[in-house]
């Protein structure tokens, strides 16, 4: 194989001359191909586009070889971009069998990576002296090249046959769902939240949707699941007050006053010499992308619970993005987050203020209130969505409008806001 170095960056042009050779060769190597490269893998735009008119032919079960081939192209006008139909004869001639196709598909993947790793290398180094450039920014790059290099160590595993499929399964078998602290959405989750599952847990601001996610986490940490929480929207300080309101059962207004008496002492003391060292961690820096937020997680997992709050006030990673793409990238990020690291997600999110019935009243929010374009419905495994009738202050219903794994419905909880405690 012939390697272009030099001013050009790593690429093997005979590799992708052979890769197509093969595909247009033979129908029976294209699966296995495609499984290893897409187009963006191609060094050169003509193999690229090539490529893809292949595929394209390939996946509409029409046949592939240079003639059709060239016919796609010609009907897009890409022919002569291309080199014409003369080069799509050349590359059809230049492999002697098609056997060898994921062999080159092989070398052309890895002078891909080298040049993602290239290209990556010379966007850190200018950003880096950029004078302009903040501390988020590098933050945001570091953690891109952290989820890049993640990536390069482990490459996807591929597919299965169902017999490995069963194997897996009985060996899942033995691992239960994580519970939450509330029997009856226990039930209607059969048993318990999943792991790589995302749940987002909806609410008008005010209906306590930070409270119901701080108690599940408070609940399994004190249980030895390890819980790691992303606080966008509250510090530290703020939310060690609400756990020791509903832990320790010392009001959260004493709490924020700095009011406490003896009693309270005692309580708050007794709370932490039995819950100090749990698997509790919490980092509340606020205006982080969703490239920051999974690399803060990746960094100080593993979890069995990660609680982001809440999803809107993750920063956009392309800020010139509509929003609803934005949310999108965000919702579809989390969701690979929780299965990568076999970890239960939770994003608080807020709903839209569209609430109000015809009669003044606030009505029980539905799943359209969540907005965004629907991309968040759409991602998570679970959508619960809080809503307090007016005059229940201590009541909150938990109204199930997505349960992958389990059944719809509604789930009555106690909000006892004067301890921030959910039962």
């Amino acid at each position: 194989m012939t390697e272009d170095f030099g001013p050009q960056p790593p690429n093997d042009e005979a590799a992708e001359q052979s890769v197509l050779g093969a595909m247009l060769l033979s129908e029976k190597v294209i699966p296995d191909i495609v499984s290893k490269l897409n187009g963006e893998d191609f060094y050169r735009p003509n193999h690229q586009r090539i490529f893809e008119a292949i595929v394209e032919l390939w996946a509409g079960s029409e046949p592939v070889d240079p003639t059709t081939v060239a016919h796609k192209l010609d009907a897009r006008g890409l022919l002569s971009r291309v080199g014409g139909g003369p080069y799509l004869h050349t590359l059809y001639s230049m492999v002697p069998t098609a056997a060898n196709g994921a062999y080159y598909a092989g070398i052309v993947v890895g002078k891909a990576r080298l040049r993602r790793v290239m290209e990556l290398g010379i966007r850190l180094q200018q950003t880096a002296m950029t004078p302009a450039s903040g501390s988020n920014d590098v933050d945001e790059l570091l953690a891109q090249a952290g989820v890049f290099f993640r990536e390069l160590d482990q490459p996807a595993e591929g597919g299965m046959w169902f017999s490995q499929m069963i194997e897996d399964w009985r060996a899942e078998e033995n691992i239960p769902p994580i519970p939450t602290p509330w029997d009856g959405l226990n039930d209607r989750l059969n048993g318990g939240l999943r792991r790589g599952g995302l749940y987002s847990i909806c609410g008008r601001p005010g209906r306590g949707k930070t409270a119901v996610a701080l108690n599940l986490a408070a609940f399994l940490a004190e249980r030895d699941y390890r819980v790691g929480v992303v606080s966008l929207e509250m510090s530290k300080s703020e939310l060690t007050r609400r756990m020791l309101a509903c832990g320790a059962g010392v009001q959260f207004s004493r709490l924020l006053r700095d009011r406490l008496d003896l009693e309270d002492e005692r309580r708050i003391q007794e709370y932490i010499d039995s819950n100090g060292s749990m698997p509790f961690f919490c980092e509340d820096q606020p205006a982080q992308t969703v490239e920051q937020v999974i690399a803060t997680l990746r960094a100080n997992g593993p979890f069995d619970l990660m609680v982001v709050d809440y999803l809107q006030l993750i920063r956009g990673t392309d800020m010139k993005a509509a929003k609803h793409s934005q949310i999108a990238h965000i919702s579809e990020s989390l969701k690979i987050a929780a299965r990568e690291m076999n970890a239960v997600m939770v994003a608080p999110t807020q709903l839209n203020r569209n609430g109000v019935g015809k009669d003044g009243k606030e009505r029980a929010p539905v799943m359209s209130d969540i907005g965004e374009g629907g991309s968040i419905e759409r991602d998570c495994d679970g959508v619960f969505l809080l809503h307090q009738e007016e005059g229940e202050d201590d009541e909150v219903n938990m109204i199930l409008g997505k349960v992958r794994s389990g059944s719809v419905g509604n789930v009555r909880l106690r909000f006892d806001k004067h301890y921030q405690r959910v039962t």
